[in-house]
């Protein structure tokens, strides 16, 4: 088996995990909508992770062509990116009502925005990504600054204002990214 598939296999694992631990939240946290009063931020947080998960898997389909010789240090920074964006997916919603207590904003105030500092770190790993793979520097990833600028801003706010202008500015960030990759392929 060539190194690809092996590595494709172990990052593909982790991401698998982290879909489903982003379905399995949605699914419980709909179930429990009777004793849980939803907030729609958490909701639109955890469908950004899906899809940059999603990105991810479809991005990593082309390393096997601009990548010629795999080795370690390539191999633990996809982990990192993977790793951060699992415990992300795990991060930013409840897996029960019991977690959720009986408000999804109050839960994630103090347990789900913990999600929102992986995603920062994610989004700044691809800039040492980039220039290995492309010699590209930071300024042309404007991207990942963003993402890294609204996740700590919704992070650190005390303002629900705040937070919901920069979750609705973080969901048309996403929206961009989505639109520019089915136009592309």
């Amino acid at each position: 088996m060539h190194s690809f598939q092996w590595i494709q296999a172990a990052l593909g694992i982790i991401v698998g995990l982290g879909m489903t631990r982003v379905i399995i939240s949605v699914v419980q946290i709909c179930v429990a909508r009777r004793q849980v009063k939803l907030d729609w931020v958490p909701f639109i947080w955890a469908l950004n992770i899906f899809f940059l998960l999603l990105q991810f898997s479809w991005n990593f389909v082309e390393l096997d062509s601009l990548i010629s010789r795999w080795n370690f240090g390539l191999f633990l920074l996809l982990m990192g990116f993977v790793i951060t964006l699992f415990i992300a997916a795990a991060l930013i919603l409840p897996l029960s009502e019991a977690q959720a207590g009986s408000d999804l904003s109050s839960w994630f105030r103090s347990d789900g925005r913990w999600a929102l500092p992986f995603l920062a770190f994610y989004a700044f790993l691809a800039y040492p990504f980039n220039w290995y793979l492309a010699a590209l520097t930071p300024g042309s990833n404007p991207a990942s600054a963003i993402l890294i600028v609204m996740s700590m801003t919704a992070f650190y706010t005390t303002s629900r204002k705040v937070l919901t202008t920069v979750t609705v500015l973080n969901l048309l960030l996403t929206l961009a990214i989505v639109a520019e990759m089915v136009m592309s392929s």
